[in-house]
């Protein structure tokens, strides 16, 4: 995954999946046994527009809780996005996701917003950064028979 962000209050970024359909690339966002062989230890999905979402990582009591905005097998790919440790006043976060055939599999273009200019706010989104691009390497290296 490669960092395209247009400005400091915005992440975006752009990675090739080879040997990954849009679907099956897809899926491994939206289906509980293929997210967890990738990026949360455990993962609840009610998968649908206005559906929620739950991933856990139980040793570190951390939840990341959401509901899809978009949801276009494939395609597009849009969730709100909110730890159990964010400010209960704190707005979530919006994610968008555009999937894209490419010739050796998949472009993913992921877009994660909105972020002020305090330093704090920018120190979220650095270690957020940081975390779409492990996360994106792991998803990268999985084989396109762990895809179906």
């Amino acid at each position: 995954m490669v960092d395209v962000s247009p400005n400091s209050s915005i992440l975006r970024l752009t990675g090739d999946f080879g040997g990954f359909t849009p679907t099956e690339l897809f899926d491994h966002w939206v289906k509980p046994e293929l997210l967890v062989k990738w990026w949360p230890r455990e993962a609840e999905v009610d998968p649908r527009v206005g559906g929620a979402y739950k991933f856990s990582w139980p040793d570190q009591n951390w939840r990341l809780e959401g509901v899809y905005t978009a949801f276009e097998p494939g395609a597009s790919l849009g969730f709100t996005w909110a730890w159990n440790f964010d400010a209960p006043e704190a707005e979530p976060l919006q994610v968008r996701l555009a999937f894209a055939p490419s010739e050796h599999g998949t472009t993913l273009t992921l877009e994660h917003r909105s972020w002020d200019q305090t330093d704090a706010a920018q120190q979220e989104r650095q270690g957020i950064l940081e975390g779409w691009i492990h996360f994106g390497m792991r998803l990268a290296g999985l084989h396109r028979g762990d895809a179906t």
